[in-house]
C-alpha cells in the first residue's frame, strides 16, 4: 500500500480543469462533482453519496490569490479567536462579505459562479432562491473545527464552500445530537477537499449528518486502496448558505 503525503502547496489536480463557458454576463464552469475526493465505504448504508460531493479544481489559481487577498483585507484588524459560543471553532478569524459587489472582480466571478453551479446542478430553485452573505473562516493550522450541524433556523438546504491555502480532511458522521435523525447506524464518509475545490452538503449530508475538520497529519484512503497523509495547515475557506424560505 502506497502512502503519499499531501502538503499544504499541492495545488493542482489528479483531473482536468473545466472548460469554461459564458452564463449570462458571467463566466460559469461547466463541471461535475469528482468522486475520486469521496472516501464513502465507511457509511452507513442509508447515506446518499449525492448529499456530499466534491467538485474538484473549481476556481482557477488566479481567482483563488484573489479571494485570499480580499479576505485578509477585511480580517486585517481582527484578531483570533479562542473559541466560539458554540463551542464549535477554536482560533480562527471570520467575517461575513456583505458586500461581495466591491471584492475583485476575480473574487465576484467565482462567487458568482458557485451559485450558478448550484442552481444548474438542482441544489435550489433559481426562481426563489435568496442567497445569505458568503462567509470567510481563517483557521490556524493548530485550529479546531468540531463536529456540529449548521443551524437551520435561518439557512436553507445547502451548505458549500471553497478550500483555499491548504488541503484538509471533512469528515461527516450521522449527529449524535439529533434525536429525530433516523440514521442509526455508526459510519463515516470523508471528503478531501484541496485547494480550490469546492464542496456541496445537501439533503441527509446538510441536516442529519454532523460535519468536522480533522488535524494535520491525518490520512484519507482512496478508492484503490493507497493513502494520502494529509498535512493541514492554515486554511481559509468561503462558505455558501441560502436562506430558510417561511
Amino acid at each position: 500500500m502506497r502512502m503519499e503525503v499531501l502538503s499544504p502547496t499541492w495545488m493542482r489536480p489528479l483531473f482536468g480543469a473545466a472548460t469554461p463557458k459564458c452564463c449570462g454576463s458571467r463566466l460559469f464552469a461547466t463541471v461535475a462533482p469528482d468522486a475520486f475526493f469521496v472516501d464513502a465505504r465507511h457509511a452507513p448504508k442509508d447515506f446518499d453519496p449525492r448529499s456530499a460531493v466534491v467538485y474538484n479544481e473549481f476556481i482557477t489559481d488566479k481567482e483563488g490569490d484573489s479571494l485570499v487577498q480580499d479576505i485578509a483585507a477585511r480580517m486585517k484588524r481582527r484578531r483570533y479567536e479562542k473559541g466560539h459560543w458554540d463551542a464549535v471553532i477554536t482560533d480562527y478569524k471570520e467575517v461575513e462579505l456583505f458586500d461581495h459587489d466591491s471584492l475583485g472582480t476575480e473574487s465576484q466571478v467565482a462567487i458568482e459562479r458557485v451559485r450558478q453551479q448550484l442552481i444548474h446542478d438542482g441544489y435550489v430553485n433559481g426562481d426563489t432562491v435568496q442567497w445569505l452573505p458568503c462567509h470567510a473562516i481563517d483557521l490556524k493550522r493548530d485550529g479546531e473545527l468540531k463536529a456540529h450541524v449548521d443551524s437551520i433556523k435561518f439557512s436553507g438546504d445547502v451548505v458549500a464552500g471553497f478550500s483555499l491555502l491548504s488541503s484538509c480532511i471533512m469528515r461527516l458522521k450521522p449527529d449524535e445530537g439529533d434525536k429525530d435523525n433516523k440514521v442509526a447506524e455508526s459510519g463515516w464518509v470523508d471528503l478531501l477537499l484541496p485547494p480550490l475545490s469546492l464542496y456541496v452538503l445537501s439533503g441527509v449530508s446538510r441536516y442529519q449528518y454532523s460535519h468536522e475538520l480533522l488535524p494535520c497529519g491525518s490520512i484519507f484512503e482512496q478508492s484503490c486502496g493507497s493513502q494520502v497523509t494529509v498535512e493541514r495547515d492554515h486554511r481559509l475557506s468561503v462558505i455558501f448558505r441560502d436562506a430558510k424560505l417561511e
